[in-house]
Order: C-alpha cells, then structure tokens, then sequence
C-alpha cells in the first residue's frame, strides 16, 4: 500500500506541474485564432462560437482563462485582465509572441540538461531570449528609468551631460534605448555580440528615433577598442560567461575616462532558500556557463578585483545596482 500511495502522489506531483504547461499551451491557442484580440474589447459565447467552435466548448476555453486569471467575465461578457491585455496589445516592448517563444526556448533547453554537453545558443535562440528581456523606450518605461536613475544621481548627472554611454550586453536595447530617449543629448555605444540581435536593437533604435545618437557594434565587448571615451557603462553582467568576465571589465575599464563609473544589477533577489522558478532559471542561464544570479556583494567584490572604486549597491525599482569607479 505505502509504495502504490507513493507513486500515486508522484503522478499527481507531475500532473500538477504539468497544469501551467497546459494553460500556457490553451493561451497560444486562443491567441492563434484570434481570441484574445477579440478579448480586449469583450467577447460573449455567442460572438466566439460563430467561428465554428461549439458554444459548449467556447464557454469551457473562457472559463478556464477566467479561473487562470488570463480573462475576467461580466454578466455574459468575457475581457482580458489589465494585465494580459497590456501583454497582448504588447505596446511596452512586453508582448504575448516573446513570451511564448521564451518559454518554448526555456522548455526546450531544460530537457537539455542532463546531457554531458549542452550546446550554446543559436542565432535564432539568442533573439528569442533577446526579445523577453527588458522593455520598450515608451513613457511608461522612462518614468521607471527616472525613478531608477533619481537613486543613482551621479550616474544620472552624467547622462544629462551627453554621456557618452558605453551600454555593453545591449540586448533588444530595452535599457538602451529608453535612456537615450530619456535624455535628449545623451549619445551611446550599444555592444551585443549576436548580429542577429544588433539588427533588431537598430530596428528598434530607428523606431524610437534615437538611430542618429548611438552607435550599433556586433562585437565580442573583449574587442572593444576604446581607451578613455566613456563618462559611464552600463555592463550586462548576467548574460556573460564565466570565462569572459575578466576580460570583458578590463575593456570596459580601459573605455571608460579616469572617474568614469559602471553600473551593474543584481539580476535575482537574494534568498535563503530559492524558489523552484529562480532554480529554473539559474539551471537555464548555467547551462550556456554564465554566473546568472551573482549576488550584489558578489558583484561588488568583482569590480574592486577589477580595479574599480567605491562600489555601492543602491536599492532601486528594478532591484539591487552596484555602482562603481574608475580611478
């Protein structure tokens, strides 16, 4: 009896996990035939069953996305929630396509991981994780640059000033380009290694109109050249593999001038016992040999190995950031 009870809940254990996979896979479909648009502005049973589903089968779907939280129902009209209509409409750089693909990338290299070798990411992949990370240059986001920035007034000052901004491990551009639209005279250097990725950061910085007031380089930021030229860098630090560390702050250190100062974040709040997601996402980001997760004492420790200053950790909006100087 205990060994049949035993597998009995390890089977409900697993079925259990596998309810948000199904949820995630019930929201791509009602996406895919046009549901969750017609969910913005609300929908009856009647108005989606007219496209062929039974009306039985459409009351199931909207229940469901109501108890999931994706929709909320009144009377006999269903919407979406503030939240996964902002996501659908996409319109702060944080969209429902991204995140599919995040997830199905996350998935797809979790099953990866007990293979001797995990194979890093492809262009494609790398585009993919790209675009689920950061935001849109949109007003929404400036106002939570500011509020960042109004604890780091140092760094913000300089910004004011024009910068130059050295932004290495651009990504989509997220904090790239919402900082240059921020500051109307700041000009930047956005570094990012995938060319892939740098196309869509200069579709993106064209989009914003800020194209003219930063430079886009596809190169490893162990190449960058520079020697002097930057007032300040914002560094990506959990992107980077281990072994690119070093080399990557001594470029950076180099590029920046004499006082110059970086800025890094802490990527995951620091806890005694982490959550299964945040052991997902350290085994995610762990298997490409990155150091996802330092902590901002750990950090701060890095950048004075390094040679810079006076690191200070300042709590922020986004988290914890370690500011630090170029002698």
């Amino acid at each position: 009896m205990e060994r049949l009870q035993a597998a009995m809940t390890a089977r409900a254990t697993l079925k259990g996990w596998a309810e948000g996979r199904e949820l995630v896979e019930l929201v791509r479909a009602a996406h895919r035939a046009g549901w969750l648009d017609q969910l913005r502005s609300g929908a009856t049973v009647e108005k989606l069953a007219a496209q062929g589903v039974p009306a039985e089968r459409v009351r199931s779907v909207l229940d469901l996305l109501v108890a999931a939280g994706v929709a909320e129902a009144e009377a006999d009209t269903f919407r979406l929630t503030p939240a996964f209509d902002a996501l659908v409409e996409g319109g702060e750089g944080i969209t429902l396509s991204s995140t599919l693909e995040a997830v199905d990338l996350a998935s797809n290299r979790i099953a990866l991981a007990t293979e001797p070798v995990v194979p890093g990411f492809t262009p494609a992949e790398a585009l993919v994780l790209a675009r689920d990370w950061g935001v849109g240059p949109t007003e929404d986001a400036r106002q939570l640059y500011r509020v960042i920035y109004e604890a780091l007034p140092e760094f913000r000052d300089r910004l004011e000033q024009g910068g130059p901004l050295l932004d290495v491990g651009s990504g989509k551009g997220g904090a790239l380009l919402t900082t240059l639209t921020a500051f109307p005279g700041l000009r930047a250097v956005g570094v990012e290694s995938v060319p892939e990725v740098i196309e869509e950061t200069r579709r993106r910085a064209e989009n914003a109109g800020v194209a003219d007031r930063v430079e886009l380089r596809a190169i490893d930021a162990r190449d960058l050249k520079d020697v002097s030229e930057f007032a300040v860098c914002y560094w990506a630090q959990a992107f980077f593999a281990t072994e690119a560390r070093a080399g990557t702050l001594a470029r950076i250190f180099d590029a920046l001038r004499p006082g110059g100062l970086l800025l890094v974040q802490e990527i995951l709040p620091q806890q005694a016992e982490p959550t299964v997601r945040v052991r997902l996402d350290l085994l995610f980001h762990r298997q490409q040999g990155t150091d996802f997760g330092r902590s901002a004492e750990a950090l701060a420790e890095e950048l004075s190995a390094a040679g810079f200053a006076d690191p200070r950790i300042a709590a922020t909006p986004a988290g914890r950031l370690v500011l630090a100087k170029k002698p």
